[in-house]
């Protein structure tokens, strides 16, 4: 709740008085920018290879490299 407040709030104010007023570390805040990122990068992964498969059977899974990749294209 706090490193969400931080970052919803970062662009008004320095990151680390609002750590120190808030009572936790920077590393903790940063920490938390991180974790958030991999479980973005992560999401985004998933929703890949789910696209990937929903091709592959609608081709019954005759696309090869390119083909797959001209499908994918949005």
């Amino acid at each position: 709740m706090k490193y969400s407040f931080i970052s919803q709030y970062k662009k008004t104010w320095s990151v680390n008085p609002m750590c120190r007023i808030l009572g936790v570390s920077r590393n903790g805040y940063y920490s938390f920018q991180k974790r958030q990122a991999a479980l973005s990068d992560d999401l985004l992964h998933r929703r890949m290879v789910e696209k990937i498969k929903e091709v592959a059977r609608a081709t019954d899974y005759t696309y090869g490299s390119r083909r797959m990749k001209s499908g994918l294209c949005f």
